[in-house]
């Protein structure tokens, strides 16, 4: 049998965040893609054990959601994959004394380009659909914890994230957050 290609680690900047290129094999009966495997992950520096996974379809087209982090002590890192439609995938660095804090960095992530995005704990993420009917996994490297979830405002003018579309729904929690600039975290 054939050996898995290793997937491919494309740094994002400066940053620790990586878009992942995966390799899925190809026969008469169609595709098998490895998502997430422990040395490929450790052979890039990369410390990541998932414990939970998530799942979010979006109906409409334009939808936003985000942006949301995990405050400390169970800041998440996440992998993200879009397995239906198509994602406008937006992350942004609010760690406090990172060096490419307050940077943002734009994927789009869809079936067809067969790519995933590792975010490192500390950082915020969200996403506008560009098709409808999308779907979202995520693999999570802490459990969800209600009391340290955080967010701030998509169209913030201090961050400055350039949607590609109209926004067309958006969550009235997604809508209540603040600005960073109203935040001690910035």
């Amino acid at each position: 049998m054939a050996r898995f290609r290793a997937v491919k680690f494309i740094a994002l900047g400066e940053s620790d965040a990586r878009l992942i290129e995966l390799t899925p094999r190809v026969d008469e009966r169609g595709s098998f893609t490895r998502i997430w495997c422990a040395d490929s992950f450790a052979a890039q520096g990369i410390d990541f054990r998932p414990i939970q996974g998530n799942s979010s379809l979006t109906r409409v087209r334009g939808t936003i959601r985000g942006m949301h982090f995990q405050r400390d002590p169970k800041a998440d890192a996440k992998i993200v994959r879009c397995t239906a439609g198509r994602i406008y995938d937006v992350i942004v660095d609010v760690r406090s004394k990172s060096p490419t804090r307050g940077q943002i960095f734009v994927s789009e992530l869809a079936p067809s380009s067969a790519t995933m995005l590792y975010i490192p704990a500390g950082f915020a993420h969200g996403f506008q659909t560009l098709e409808d009917n999308s779907t979202v996994e995520y693999l999570m490297g802490t459990e969800y914890v209600e009391a340290l979830s955080d967010g701030f405002r998509h169209d913030d003018p201090m961050v400055g994230i350039k949607w590609p579309e109209p926004v067309t729904m958006l969550s009235a929690r997604d809508a209540a957050w603040p600005f960073l600039s109203e935040r001690k975290l910035w």
